[in-house]
C-alpha cells in the first residue's frame, strides 16, 4: 500500500485529466500536483515530464476552443525574457545538465499558465473549483497520514505525496482563495479555512505559516467588510502580541510542553533557548551559512558576474563547501539570492519585474471587479516569504508553482472583466457604443 497508493493517485488523476469533461480535467490536473514521483538527479523524470510537459500540452489542445489573448500584459513578456537570460547565463554554467533541466521547468510552467488562462476564459477554473481541489488535497493528505505514514520520509510532518514545504505553499494558496470569496456560504468558508489552517500547522512549515499570517490580515484589509471591522482587527492583533509579550514565560513553557509534538512548537522553543543546531530549527544554520558564504561570493565577485551572474545553476559550488552532492536547483534555499549569485543584477531585476508585474495584474483585476483578483493579491505576501526560504523555481508541475498559476487564472476572470467593460465605456464615450451582442457578460461562466 505504502509504495503503490501514489503511484495509483497519479494514474487516476492523470486519466482524469486526459478523459475527463473539462471541469473534472482541470480539477485532476490540479489535484495532480500533489502526487510527486519525480526524480532529485539532472534528468527530470518520465513522471515529471508527462506532468509538466506533455499534459499541459495535450490540455491546451482540449480547451482550444478559448485559444487567443486580448492585451498582452507584461508578466509572460517578463517570465519569457528572464527564461532567455537563464539559458544564456547557462553558456557558463559547470552544471549543463541541471540548467537544461531549470529551462525546461520555466518552459513547462509557461506552459501551465496558459493551459490555466484558457481553462479560466471556459469558467473551469471558479471557486467551486477550488473548494473541490481544497476538499481533494486535505483528503491525499489524509490518506497519506493513515495509509503510507512513512512515504516521502518525513513521517512527523502532516502533507500529501509531495515535499512537505511544496504542500504547505498549495494549500496558502488555495486558503487565499477560499477566505477572501464572498460567493461561498460563511459556514463552508470558515470551516474549510480552519482545515487549511489547521493542516499547515500540523504540516510545520514555519515559512509558510508565517506566510499565511500575513496574507490572512491583509485579506481583511482589502476585503470589503465595514471599517470597523478591519480596525477591530488591528487592535485584537495588537492586544494578542501585548498579551504574548507580558505572559512570555507562560507560553514559552506550553510550547515547550508542545514541542515534542509540534515542529513548530519546536523551532520557537529551540529559538527561545538559542540552541540553533537542534532538530526544532531544521536546517536554520545550514541556511544561514549558506546566506552569509553566497553574500560573501557576490562580494568578491568580479564586475562581470556581479552584473550578469557566476552561471546558472554555479550557486551549488558553494552549498557543496557545506553538504554533499547538494542539487544545484536547490541548493541555496533562497530564489532572491540565487537570481543575484547565478544571474547576476540583470536576472535580479527580470525576477523582480516578474514579481511585480503580478502585483499589478492582481490590483488591475481588483479594479475589474468580481470576487476573483483578490485571492493573488493576498497570496502574493506569502510567496514572496517563501521565495526567501526555499528554490522552488524548478518545479513546473507541482504544487508550489500550481498553486500560484491557479490564482493567476482565477484573477485573469476580473481582469478580463475589467478590460472589457474599460473597451465598452471607451466606445460610448466616442459616441459609437459597443455593437449589440459585441460584448459578452463580465462574469460568464465563473460562478
Amino acid at each position: 500500500m505504502t509504495n503503490y497508493l501514489p503511484l495509483a493517485l497519479y494514474l487516476l488523476f492523470f486519466g482524469m485529466a486526459v478523459f475527463a469533461p473539462h471541469r473534472w480535467a482541470i480539477i485532476g490536473y490540479l489535484l495532480l500536483s500533489n502526487i510527486d514521483l519525480g526524480t532529485h538527479n539532472a534528468s527530470i523524470g518520465a513522471l515529471n515530464t508527462a506532468k509538466a510537459m506533455i499534459l499541459p500540452v495535450y490540455l491546451l489542445w482540449r480547451f482550444r476552443a478559448w485559444g487567443g489573448h486580448g492585451k498582452l500584459t507584461p508578466a509572460p513578456v517578463i517570465w519569457i525574457l528572464l527564461t532567455s537570460y537563464v539559458a544564456i547565463a547557462s553558456l557558463w554554467t559547470l552544471y549543463p545538465a541541471y540548467a537544461l533541466k531549470l529551462i525546461a521547468h520555466l518552459l513547462g510552467s509557461l506552459l501551465i499558465a496558459m493551459m490555466l488562462l484558457r481553462a479560466s476564459k471556459g469558467g473551469y477554473i471558479t471557486v467551486r473549483t477550488i473548494v473541490i481541489v481544497a476538499v481533494g488535497t486535505l483528503g491525499i493528505a489524509l490518506a497519506h497520514w493513515f495509509l503510507a505514514h512513512n512515504w516521502g520520509g518525513e513521517p512527523d510532518r502532516f502533507s500529501t505525496f509531495a515535499d512537505a514545504q511544496s504542500f504547505a505553499a498549495f494549500v496558502t494558496a488555495l486558503y487565499c482563495a477560499i477566505i477572501t470569496s464572498r460567493t461561498l456560504s460563511l459556514v463552508l468558508r470558515t470551516a474549510l479555512a480552519a482545515a487549511l489552517v489547521f493542516s499547515v500547522l500540523l504540516n510545520g512549515s514555519r515559512t509558510w505559516l508565517i506566510g499565511l499570517l500575513v496574507s490572512s490580515l491583509l485579506a481583511i484589509f482589502v476585503s470589503q467588510v465595514r471599517s470597523w471591522v478591519k480596525l477591530l482587527s488591528f487592535v485584537l492583533t495588537l492586544m494578542f502580541g501585548t498579551l504574548l509579550i507580558a505572559e512570555f514565560s507562560v507560553v514559552m513553557n506550553w510550547v515547550a510542553q508542545m514541542s515534542g509534538s509540534n515542529r513548530i512548537a519546536r523551532a520557537v522553543s529551540d529559538a527561545y533557548r538559542g540552541n540553533y543546531k537542534a532538530t526544532g530549527l531544521g536546517t536554520f544554520k545550514l541556511r544561514e551559512t549558506l546566506f552569509h558564504r553566497t553574500v560573501a561570493g557576490i562580494a568578491s565577485g568580479t564586475p562581470a558576474e556581479l552584473i550578469f551572474g557566476h552561471g546558472t545553476c554555479n550557486g551549488a559550488q558553494i552549498a557543496a563547501t557545506i553538504s554533499k552532492n547538494p542539487d544545484p536547483n536547490r541548493a541555496l534555499h533562497d530564489e532572491w539570492l540565487r537570481a543575484l549569485y547565478e544571474w547576476g543584477i540583470v536576472g535580479l531585476l527580470l525576477w523582480l519585474g516578474f514579481i511585480g508585474s503580478l502585483v499589478h495584474y492582481s490590483l488591475r483585476a481588483i479594479r475589474g471587479g468580481g470576487d476573483y483578483a483578490q485571492p493573488l493579491f493576498t497570496y502574493l505576501p506569502a510567496f514572496a516569504i517563501g521565495l526567501s526560504g526555499e528554490n522552488i523555481i524548478a518545479s513546473a508541475g507541482n504544487a508550489v508553482s500550481l498553486g500560484l498559476l491557479m490564482l493567476i487564472a482565477l484573477a485573469s476572470i476580473s481582469y478580463r472583466a475589467g478590460e472589457r467593460m474599460a473597451l465598452i465605456r471607451a466606445h460610448r464615450e466616442s459616441g459609437f457604443g459597443p455593437a449589440a451582442g459585441r460584448f459578452e457578460p463580465a462574469f460568464r461562466g465563473s460562478q
